[in-house]
């Protein structure tokens, strides 16, 4: 019997050391729900350690992970982990094509930052083209942290449940759409499936 599908989070710093906050407890709730959805979580600091950890999220031994969650700040078209004054930490949408090129195939990519989606819908279209990533989600809007944590829980919990493939990955996003269309529309949700 295969393991179940599961999530491969990457977290950087949301808001200091002065108020930490993480994904941890989201995940140990999905995995201890009914969902039972088992995760890696890392954390990372710096541009290199996204890059080590997205690396290690494309060997083989972690396939079972193929859901990836982005849990970092972000603008429209990049990441900013670490010391957002840093240009140099900053990783572009190219760059984060560059770097899966060709990899995700049957993979989802869900990004939790705020407005990152905010791109022409042609440039994510080339993004999933390029890394033939199964499913891009994430958010076009600012969205309130443990408002949209929640909102991600179910949706993350809906991709469980549907298989991993094109038919399964539509039906999650239109059940969102139906139960959630309200958030869907406030935070700006991108759910795009591969054609």
């Amino acid at each position: 019997m295969p393991s179940a599908p599961g999530v491969f989070c990457i977290e950087a710093d949301w808001f200091g050391l002065a108020h930490p906050m993480s994904m941890r407890p989201v995940l140990d709730l999905l995995a201890g729900s009914d969902a039972r959805i088992p995760s890696v979580l890392r954390d990372a600091a710096t541009r290199a350690e996204i890059e080590f950890y997205l690396r290690r999220w494309l060997q083989v031994r972690y396939r079972r992970f193929d859901l990836l969650w982005m849990a970092i700040h972000s603008r429209p078209g990049e990441l900013l982990p670490g010391d957002m004054r840093r240009p140099e930490e900053r990783i572009s949408l190219d760059a984060l094509e560059a770097l899966l090129a060709s990899k995700c195939r049957g993979r989802i990519l869900h990004f939790s930052g705020c407005k990152f989606l905010r791109i022409p819908p042609a440039r994510l279209t080339r993004f999933m083209r390029g890394t033939r990533a199964l499913c891009v989600s994430g958010f076009a809007n600012e969205v309130p942290w443990l408002e949209a944590t929640i909102f991600e829980a179910y949706w993350l919990t809906l991709l469980n449940y549907e298989s991993r493939t094109r038919t399964g990955v539509r039906t999650a996003a239109r059940l969102m759409r139906r139960e959630q269309g309200t958030l869907c529309r406030k935070y700006g949700f991108v759910m795009r499936v591969a054609p």
